[in-house]
């Protein structure tokens, strides 16, 4: 037998048209476990209203007005905590630059221009050496090889491809339920 929409009318405080309440009774007539629901319903209803203690509402204003000085308190200890390695992060990062502040621009310019050229260097270097090994890798393994690895890279490739846009679009329709 159908509960749901029985339940749903029973707990809802919501007035139900004249067509749901003559079904409403129809099933609570047929269903024990739906006119206990409703007799149940009926007695809590008819119950007294609980009232507060004396003093109720002023212990709880006091104790609300507590609770937010402790959770100021402890903003503003996190925002100074914050503050303070947030400034000694900075300092720390700033630190190995504070030599370079002491020297004259030309010098600067010199510095820098090294560096630059250290860097051209080291980059020209890798690439010659990557050059000669990508060679040297491609003439001891034979074509075929290289066939038969391109192929497969590009399978796996598909299929990773193919997983993420079942699951892209699995989510996408998970979202559009919600």
């Amino acid at each position: 037998m159908e509960h749901q929409p029985f339940e749903t009318w029973l707990l809802n405080d919501e007035l139900l048209k004249p067509e749901q309440q003559r079904d409403l009774r129809r099933h609570t007539a047929a269903c024990l476990q739906c006119a206990a629901l409703a007799r149940a319903n009926l007695s809590l209803r008819a119950a007294p209203v609980a009232r507060p203690a004396n003093g109720f509402a002023l212990r709880f204003q006091r104790r609300l007005v507590a609770e937010r000085k402790i959770q100021r308190r402890r903003t503003s200890i996190g925002l100074v905590l914050l503050t303070l390695v947030s400034i000694g992060v900075i300092l720390w990062l700033i630190t190995p630059a504070l030599p370079y502040l002491s020297l004259s621009p030309a010098q600067l310019f010199i510095t820098w221009v090294s560096a630059l050229i250290y860097l051209s260097t080291a980059v020209q270097a890798i690439a010659t050496i990557s050059n000669v090994l990508s060679r040297v890798v491609l003439d001891l393994v034979p074509l075929s090889v290289w066939a038969i690895f391109l192929v497969a890279a590009s399978g796996l490739s598909a299929l990773w491809l193919s997983t993420l846009r079942k699951r892209s679009k699995q989510k996408v329709y998970s979202r559009a339920r919600l």
